[in-house]
């Protein structure tokens, strides 16, 4: 994941996020342009929406598993940018 950085919410329970995934497919590497955000909600939970701006000509459904893994992993390990 490449320029990962934060951007400005009004609403104090989400934070949104924009950078450029840098993808490892089977025959090339891909550059993605992708937002996504943690919204916590009223039982305390962490709810992750992903939106993948770039076309991509490979199946989304592993990307953005792929992807929501790897978000999931950073928030954890509290590497995200406040």
């Amino acid at each position: 994941m490449a320029n990962l950085h934060r951007e400005d919410v009004q609403i104090f329970y989400i934070r949104k996020y924009a950078a450029t995934a840098v993808l490892d497919l089977t025959a090339r590497t891909a550059n993605v342009e992708i937002e996504f955000s943690i919204e916590m909600n009223s039982f305390g939970n962490k709810d992750f929406s992903l939106s993948i701006k770039s076309p991509i000509d490979y199946p989304l459904i592993p990307i953005r598993k792929s992807i929501l893994e790897y978000i999931t992993n950073l928030e954890q390990e509290g590497k995200l940018p406040c």
